[in-house]
């Protein structure tokens, strides 16, 4: 088997070779959720650590994108690829570890995390659709997926249901301000809560420049 730190390394650079780059989903998302995971980590006893850094650095190693019809399906295609990888490196009950972490990680997919190991990365990678980053991606994937920043007859959703498939800003109310109830560690929901506090405070502030 590998030491760790190799072994990490080597995942590093063997995710950056193979996974694919889309908006939102790039090296750039997955090194935060490696710093939030880590973060995370520190403050959860009895989290494996490699277990935790491994699963962040390879959640996203198949990235369909946010209209594909087998998006569903992403994160347990990514835990099949990662188990092949990691077989002959890392022992059987902590490859199940990372898989069960990679596969429990997405919203879309509807898995609800049993690890410790899996709570962490999946608050990790939430985390990053919150505050001025969050923020930052929502409007990126927005445009890439051609949808209008917002209804300029009712944009913040006062009288009507959010349609995020048309509007950017209706993601905010359809997804991103519901997420603090869907976090799993009390230290992602500390940070989940300052992250949420600057969103709602920039909706304000786009509401005043409307």
């Amino acid at each position: 088997m590998t030491d760790a730190p190799e072994l990490l390394e080597q995942a590093i650079a063997w995710t950056q070779a193979e996974m694919p780059s889309g908006a939102g989903h790039d090296w750039n998302h997955i090194e935060r959720v490696l710093k939030n995971a880590s973060a995370l980590a520190a403050e959860e006893p009895g989290a494996d650590l490699l277990v935790v850094r491994l699963a962040a650095v390879m959640h996203d190693l198949v990235n369909l994108p946010k209209d594909h019809p087998k998006r569903r399906m992403a994160s347990t295609m990514s835990a099949e690829r990662a188990a092949d990888w990691l077989a002959d490196k890392l022992a059987p009950e902590r490859v199940a570890l990372v898989c069960e972490a990679i596969r429990c990680h997405s919203f879309s997919a509807g898995f609800l995390p049993q690890s410790l190991e899996a709570r962490i990365v999946s608050d990790a990678d939430k985390l990053d659709s919150l505050g001025a980053i969050g923020i930052a991606r929502t409007f990126e994937c927005g445009g890439q997926m051609g949808r209008l920043t917002l209804s300029a007859d009712d944009p913040f959703c006062a009288e009507r249901s959010p349609d995020d498939g048309v509007y950017t800003v209706d993601h905010f109310y359809t997804k991103l301000l519901g997420l603090l109830t869907l976090f799993h560690t009390e230290s992602g929901r500390r940070q989940a809560e300052r992250r949420l506090a600057f969103m709602r405070l920039y909706l304000d502030t786009l509401a005043s420049e409307l």
